[in-house]
């Protein structure tokens, strides 16, 4: 059985250090003012198996904190960035939201976001990775609590790689080459197991395993003051040449995440991310233990760089509530008894996911050092925050649709990339980069 997701929260060691909850816990905050205070906290956390492990945690702090009411709200993820957004416009936002972080940038310039407090800047700075932190902050302020972290990998299919005679996962880029085709089979003209899979239809499926490949070939995505982006520059059309190359012959194929073809046995190897991790124990061909993690593939002279991105807890900047709502954060993000904080047990449990608080890291290491969790969270010590710039998330919708362009024989690989950076620097134009 999964261990991650058959460990359950110990409601006594949430429970345990609440009374300190209540006056200063770790950070040396004030203690709540007695009014009754509603807080409205939006996620995107609507399954059953997360919602009621996060709304346990909640009660727990509101039987601690009796002045205190939780309002627990979900939407799906596709409506989260509009429920927010209106939430403004209409005057009914809620005090706290879990956000995806390559949001920031828009949040700040529309004025949704409040700055922490000193205590909590001071917490995150200290307690956090600086992956994490970065990845949390924008125009040089940070902006809440980091919390799952998500990063990228190659993996493969052990027993494919063992009956293609390979003694180890491909290393560099001239070895994934090599690998994809050895693995790779045909009935006449047609591919019965594609050697390599690339995700399609989905702008972070497409663009963050391009940009790891990037990274890890000496490229870059945007200029360091966001005046323009890079990602058309040679090392890119070199990235996007190397995917075609693999297309084209036939040893890589294109799919959707929805049609389980890694799972079921069509490709032996994609770069995904770590929550990828739930859905493979559950539906893995031979298993989890048939799954290889390792390092994203790189070019000589350069090492292996993958993106990681996260999420985070914010504060709305038109609540009436902050202290309460800064307060309810600091807490749920603070380790009981010198062990996780309630937010580390709830994205290890409910999630599958990595912290990004370092303590509950520690605190989670028998999980985290799960043969497939593991290489994830050695990869955040030299992964890269996903680029947090103006109109990021259009940005990225737009280098996907010329990637794709690209890969379905409508555009060189050069041309598609011009066209992305000529959208991509009009965007950053447009918003002020």
């Amino acid at each position: 059985m999964d261990q991650l997701a058959s460990t359950r929260l110990n409601r006594r060691t949430v429970l345990g250090g609440m009374a300190a909850a209540s006056a200063a816990l770790a950070l040396g905050r004030p203690a709540l003012a007695q009014d009754k205070v509603k807080l409205t906290v939006l996620t995107h956390w609507g399954t059953k198996a997360q919602k009621d492990v996060l709304d346990a945690i909640f009660a727990d702090y509101m039987a601690a904190n009796p002045n205190v009411e939780i309002d627990h709200q979900t939407v799906a993820f596709a409506d989260l960035v509009t429920r927010i957004t209106t939430g403004q416009l209409g005057g009914d936002n809620p005090d706290i939201y879990h956000y995806y972080n390559l949001w920031m940038p828009d949040f700040v310039g529309s004025n949704l976001l409040a700055a922490p407090p000193e205590a909590a800047v001071s917490d995150i700075t200290t307690n956090y990775g600086p992956g994490a932190v970065g990845g949390a902050t924008y125009n040089d302020q940070l902006w809440g609590y980091p919390t799952e972290q998500n990063t990228y990998q190659l993996i493969a299919n052990k027993a494919m790689m063992n009956e293609a005679g390979l003694t180890a996962p491909p290393a560099t880029w001239d070895e994934l080459k090599s690998a994809a085709e050895a693995m790779t089979k045909k009935d006449g003209d047609k591919v019965t197991q594609a050697g390599m899979m690339f995700l399609k239809s989905w702008d972070t499926g497409v663009v963050h395993p391009w940009t790891s490949l990037l990274f890890s070939h000496g490229g870059e995505y945007v200029a360091s003051d966001n005046s323009k982006v890079l990602f058309n520059e040679q090392p890119g059309i070199d990235t996007l040449n190397m995917q075609l190359d693999l297309l084209n012959s036939g040893a890589a194929m294109t799919s959707v995440l929805e049609d389980a073809d890694f799972e079921s046995g069509q490709a032996a190897m994609t770069i995904m991310a770590n929550f990828w991790g739930s859905t493979l124990r559950a539906g893995m061909q031979g298993g989890i233990e048939n799954v290889s993690v390792s390092p994203i593939p790189y070019t000589e002279g350069n090492t292996s760089v993958a993106v990681q991105y996260q999420w985070i807890w914010g504060v709305s900047a038109t609540t009436q509530k902050a202290e309460a709502a800064w307060s309810l954060l600091q807490w749920l993000n603070s380790p009981v008894d010198g062990g996780s904080s309630p937010m580390g047990n709830f994205l290890t449990t409910a999630l599958n996911a990595i912290p990004g608080r370092t303590s509950d890291q520690a605190a989670h290491e028998d999980l985290l050092s799960d043969a497939f969790v593991a290489p994830f969270v050695e990869a955040l010590k030299t992964s890269r925050s996903e680029p947090i710039i103006p109109g990021a998330a259009e940005i990225k919708t737009g280098l996907q649709k010329q990637i794709e362009a690209s890969w379905f024989g409508q555009k060189s690989a050069e041309d598609a990339l011009n066209q992305a950076a000529s959208d991509a620097d009009a965007i950053l134009a447009e918003k002020g980069a």
